[in-house]
């Protein structure tokens, strides 16, 4: 019986090679044509090489790009237990396998539309692998390697989101660089620069990150202390924006190199009574750096000991503000024109 097995097994894969070499489109149960053409398959059970030109990838690894699928087929997947399901789901909650793969998981069409379609994503806005629901559309402006239909609750568990109510399109995305000044070089002279001083809360950076984009800053600098702004909440409450902004890891001397170097001059939010007011800080100036310190430490002593104070004038009672609202203000006050 094992030997008829084995026999069947081998003449299948004889004729899934054929089939490939004589250019007709392999049909499985994982996928479905949408198109012509195609050279792999995917199931649930793994990759089955049908050309023996492509080379043979882990769907979770960070040299495949998870780009294995066939050009012009949609694969399904019916089950959390999925390999490249798990892999989501690790992305999402594990900061280390996100750096080591190199990708970052994205939910929401919404969201999706917004960084890819923007253009802000390295390599065209192209995801790795696009789960979608099953009546869902492509999002605008998305295109991906691998296209996999699949049901709700295997979405959610690959977007790490199963308490909200729906979820129709997830993805995962390249990471953009965010390691030392150099990857500050897309944003050309920077005017405007806010530092982020030890920020904890990932919804706090990604709504400072959203605001300072919508208020034409130039870039985000992430100082030792400072949360992974590829956090999923980070990335919901960024809609998209960290893949726009240009964002690096600094240290204390990189971030003076690069203040010097564009001659920008170095504020702290901190109200000390001698505080310059925000609405004229950037008066006379060619450019400013705004660091803003944690939600319960505050400004690092670096900060205190490198930076101007400013502050926002208060005449209410409060003697101070949550870091996002307060850090929105002062983008706001301190913006190119203001």
């Amino acid at each position: 019986m094992a030997m008829a097995t084995s026999q069947c097994f081998r003449a299948l894969v004889r004729h899934a090679i054929g089939a490939s070499a004589a250019g007709r489109p392999v049909a499985s149960r994982a996928t479905r044509p949408v198109s012509s053409g195609g050279t792999l398959r995917y199931h649930d059970r793994g990759f089955h090489r049908i050309n023996p030109q492509q080379p043979r990838h882990h769907p979770w690894c960070r040299g495949a790009r998870l780009a294995t699928s066939a050009a012009g087929y949609e694969e399904r997947i019916t089950s959390t237990d999925n390999a490249t399901v798990k892999h989501f789901a690790k992305l999402v909650r594990n900061r280390g396998y996100r750096e080591e793969c190199g990708s970052i998981v994205v939910a929401g069409s919404g969201i999706l539309s917004e960084v890819c379609g923007g253009g802000g994503e390295a390599g065209g806005g192209s995801a790795r692998v696009l789960f979608l629901a099953d009546d869902a559309c492509v999002p605008a402006g998305v295109t991906a390697s691998r296209i996999v239909r699949a049901p709700e609750h295997v979405i959610k568990k690959a977007a790490g989101l199963q308490s909200v109510d729906r979820v129709d399109a997830v993805a995962e995305l390249s990471m953009p660089p965010v390691a030392g000044v150099a990857a500050l070089e897309g944003a050309g002279r920077i005017t405007r620069l806010l530092a982020l001083d030890g920020i904890q809360d990932p919804g706090n950076l990604g709504t400072l990150v959203r605001t300072a984009l919508a208020l034409g800053w130039d870039a985000v600098a992430l100082l030792p202390g400072t949360c992974d702004p590829y956090n999923d909440k980070a990335l919901r409450a960024a809609r998209g924006g960290v893949f726009r902004m240009p964002m690096a890891r600094l240290t204390w001397e990189e971030l003076e190199e690069v203040t010097r170097r564009d001659g920008l001059r170095r504020f702290c939010a901190e109200p000390t009574a001698d505080a310059t007011a925000a609405d004229t800080a950037a008066t006379g100036s060619k450019g400013l750096c705004l660091v803003l310190g944690s939600e319960g430490q505050g400004l690092s002593d670096v900060a205190l000991r490198t930076c101007e104070p400013v502050a926002i004038p208060m005449p209410g009672e409060m003697e101070s503000l949550n870091v996002a609202v307060a850090g929105g203000i002062l983008l706001y006050l301190m913006r190119r024109g203001s």
